[in-house]
Order: structure tokens, then sequence, then C-alpha cells
């Protein structure tokens, strides 16, 4: 079992913690639900540190244009850019963050699930390149609501407000993000492990409210992001998806890239959906999804949403199925519940 930097702090604060891809992680302090009320109404602080973060470095971007979906040549120095990798079928290896330090130097974060399966392909695939394991020496915290750029202002004493998304800060020996996987405006922070732990302490002293992966789980779920093992696996390609915006095909040859292009021609058998449910009930990964009674899919996610106050989910349909304003049943417990098709 593998513990972050604040583990102790976590127990400190009374966490319910699970077991995360060989981690132990807070589920949630109080509640889950109240939890993402305040991320929305405030500022939640997630420690994030078990994510996977490697470090390349290269004077060419020839490996990184090989191996993602998003052109890395469009990333500027300190910005970062959301893109997959993907295998010889299209199908997802990681969905994962791209960071440009400096030109030669890229911070990836990936997928703790995924750690040793991206490891081992970026090894699989380097020649010139130095690829750095940065996991145990880089800790991560991300600090997410309508109030997150005031409680970081006070944190470093700087203005914050010209800091646009998916841009970077480097401050020493810490790097700023303007990124994160609420649906929130917010931060995250990529710190050495002895610096990250007066960093949490200081943003719950500021009015920063701790949060655990079960809120996690339902701000991205209301915020329509896909979670690698739900929505993503090495079957499933980006166009199926829905994230066709994140590949980026001009004049460019990565792998998986001509399977990719063959089904934006032809189009894929199915899509992603998200769906609000008509009422509170919960659908849960698994269940049926039926159209005027016959099946033409499955959920990969659901979960209660406090902020609409019903159940909510994703899945995949037939893709002739997967039109917003569309009424799926949704079978739970056996019985067919109705769920809206929406955009996410």
């Amino acid at each position: 079992m593998k513990y972050t930097p604040l583990y102790e702090l976590h127990k400190a604060l009374g966490a319910k913690f699970i077991e995360f891809s060989g981690w132990q992680m807070p589920l949630y302090y109080t509640s889950m639900v109240e939890e993402a009320k305040a991320t929305r109404a405030n500022v939640g602080v997630f420690d994030v540190s078990h994510m996977a973060r490697f470090l390349i470095t290269s004077d060419s971007l020839n490996l990184l244009d090989m191996l993602f979906t998003n052109d890395p040549r469009r990333l500027d120095i300190k910005k970062a850019q959301y893109t997959l990798l993907c295998n010889e079928r299209g199908g997802v290896i990681d969905d994962t963050i791209l960071m440009n330090l400096d030109n030669t130097k890229f911070l990836l974060i990936a997928n703790a699930c995924n750690h040793n399966k991206v490891w081992s392909w970026l090894k699989l695939h380097t020649k010139n390149e130095i690829i750095e394991d940065v996991t145990e020496h880089i800790a991560s915290i991300a600090i997410q609501g309508p109030n997150a750029e005031g409680l970081l202002e006070k944190i470093f004493d700087i203005d914050l407000s010209k800091l646009e998304r998916f841009c970077l800060l480097k401050l020493d020996d810490l790097i700023i993000s303007r990124t994160g996987y609420t649906g929130e405006d917010g931060f995250e922070i990529f710190a050495p492990s002895n610096v990250i732990y007066p960093l949490w302490e200081k943003a719950l002293s500021l009015g920063g409210i701790p949060c655990g992966l079960g809120a996690r789980d339902i701000l991205r779920l209301e915020a329509g992001y896909c979670l690698y093992g739900n929505e993503l696996n090495e079957d499933i390609d980006p166009i199926t998806a829905g994230l066709k915006r994140f590949v980026k095909l001009d004049s460019r040859s990565f792998i998986g890239s001509e399977k990719i292009r063959e089904l934006i021609i032809n189009g894929t058998k199915e899509r992603l959906i998200w769906f609000r449910m008509q009422d509170k009930i919960i659908p849960r990964k698994g269940d049926e999804i039926r159209y005027q009674g016959i099946k033409v899919g499955r959920v990969t996610s659901g979960n209660y949403s406090p902020k609409f106050d019903v159940g909510i989910g994703m899945g995949y349909v037939d893709s002739e199925i997967a039109k917003d304003g569309n009424s799926v049943d949704i079978v739970i417990r056996n019985s067919p519940r109705i769920g809206i098709i929406s955009k996410r």
C-alpha cells in the first residue's frame, strides 16, 4: 500500500479511507455530498498526490508527436493540454495532462490506475529522450471552486487573475496550473513532498474545505468528465468517447491515428452520452440502457448530483440514439426508470 505525504494529516482530520489503485486515499471527511457542495459554493482542497507524474526531457518533440493525440507543437511554454495516449487500434491507453515547462522539459500527469502501464509505454518508445518517474518526489494538491483564486492569492501573495485556464506559473520549486477535474475554476499545485505539507495546512486555515475522492467523482460526473476504467479503456477510442476535439490529425501521424481517421470517416457504432434521471433514483455502473424497450447500451458511471438534485450518469449507447433530448430507460434494480440525454 502507498501513502501520500499528507496521509497523517488526513487521519488527523478523521478521513474515511479507501484503497484506490494501490494508494490509501481519503474517500470523504464529513460526507461526499457536502464536500461536493462546498467545492461548488466555496473552495475544496483535494490531495491528488496519487496521480502519476513523469518528467520528459528532450530537445525534440518527435516522441510526444508520435505518442499523443493532441498536437504538442501547439503547446507553448508554461501551458498545458489535455491529451490521450492510444494503442495501434485507437483504444485509449490513458487520458493525461501534458505541461510544457520550458520547451525541453514536459511534465506528464497520468491516472494512478495506469501508472505502470504509461511508464512502460513511454520507455518502450523512448530513443534519445530522458524519462523520469517523479511521482514519489513531487506531490500535488488541487484547490477548486469559485473562491479558489482568492485563496491561492492569500497563500502566495500574488495576483492570479491573469493566469488563464490551462496555463502554468512557476514559483521556485513548485508549479501552479489553472487546471482541475471538477468543472469549477481552480488550480493544481505540484511541489516537493516537504513543501506540499504546509501548503495543505495553510489552505485549510484560510477556509479551504478538505475533500476526498467521493466528492471528486461526483463533481467530475456533473461536469461530464471521463473516468478511466469507466468511460475509457483500451477498447474505447476517443471518437466514440466524444473526445474528438482533443485529437489533432492535420499533417500528423501518431500511434492509432489511422484507425481514428477511419472512425471519423465511417462513424462509430456507439457514442458516450450524459443523462439526467427524471427523479432522484441513482443509476450505477453496469445498469442496462434501453430505448423503446430494446437494449441499446450500458451505464459507465452514475451517482446522485447535489447540483441537479437528481441521479445523473454517463454511458454508451447506439450512435443513432445518442441525441440530446432523447428519453431512455435506465434499468435500475430490474425497474426501467426514465433518463433524459443532455449535453455535458
